[in-house]
């Protein structure tokens, strides 16, 4: 059983950019896309706690709010889907989770591994899966909530095209196993191996690597037949990018692949 989680911010702002996606999504009726007997899953809408906060500090409020959210779905023994902005709410979803027997697969153009000595722009939307691994922002991480970091070692990173310098050496000297864009066929081992070593994963997509995986729905559904998921999280869908729909077509494709009993 799944349950979604409409989280629709950017940057802490509500429906500006790819804040607008979730919203679109569910106007599209992806929710539909999970229905069990017919029944949709429930809908939550993340809000923040203290409207006066701003910048960082609204990011980390809404974070923690998705975490409650996250372990409230968790107790009534739910999947739940993440319908976010930025890839930082994957903060808050972890946050929810029990960490320790937990690995993460994350699909994304970008590594998203940069931290505050490598980013040439300072935005922790490029630190998201080193802040999950616990590479930096360590005080951030603690204030939301979260627990035990992510192990490199329980790290798959599938789709990647894009990294800066400084990130590209952060990431071939540390244990997360990289599948890049153009040289995917050796993912269905890394899951095998992943699935030895933890009892659950959490599953991060960011839209953005339907550009260079536009086949990137059979690989999540590879991933839900190959291990537990403990929650999932779809990132980055700017409606306004996507007059004709096309775009949103594809991710709907991606989460119908998460309901049990579909096809790969």
């Amino acid at each position: 059983m799944y349950s979604i989680l409409e989280v629709p911010y950017h940057m802490g702002l509500e429906d500006v950019a790819v804040g607008k996606g979730p919203t679109a999504l569910l106007r599209a009726g992806v929710d539909q896309l999970l229905a069990e007997k017919s029944m949709p899953p429930q809908v939550t809408h993340i809000r923040p706690r203290d409207l006066r906060n701003q910048g960082l500090e609204l990011v980390i409020d809404i974070n923690r709010m998705l975490r409650y959210a996250v372990k409230d779905a968790v107790e009534q023994e739910s999947v739940p889907v993440a319908l976010a902005g930025n890839c930082n709410a994957a903060l808050g979803v972890l946050a929810g989770l029990d960490t320790t027997q937990l690995g993460i697969v994350w699909f994304d153009k970008h590594a998203d591994f940069h931290t505050p000595e490598t980013s040439l722009n300072g935005s922790i939307e490029g630190m998201a899966l080193a802040i999950a691994a616990g590479h930096c922002h360590q005080q951030l991480a603690e204030r939301i909530g979260f627990g035990p970091p992510i192990s490199d070692h329980n790290i798959v990173l599938a789709g990647v095209r894009e990294m800066e310098r400084g990130e590209r050496e952060r990431i071939e000297t540390s244990w997360v196993s990289v599948h890049a864009w153009d040289s995917l066929a050796l993912l269905p081992v890394a899951l095998e191996q992943l699935k030895a070593r933890v009892e659950a994963v959490y599953l991060h997509v960011d839209t953005d690597v339907l550009d260079v995986v536009p086949e990137v729905a059979r690989w999540v559904g590879l991933v839900r037949e190959t291990l537990p998921l403990a929650a999932v999280s779809v990132t980055n869908y700017n409606p306004d990018l996507d007059p004709e729909g096309d775009r949103a077509l594809a991710i709907a494709e991606v989460i119908r692949r998460l309901a049990p009993g579909r096809v790969l």
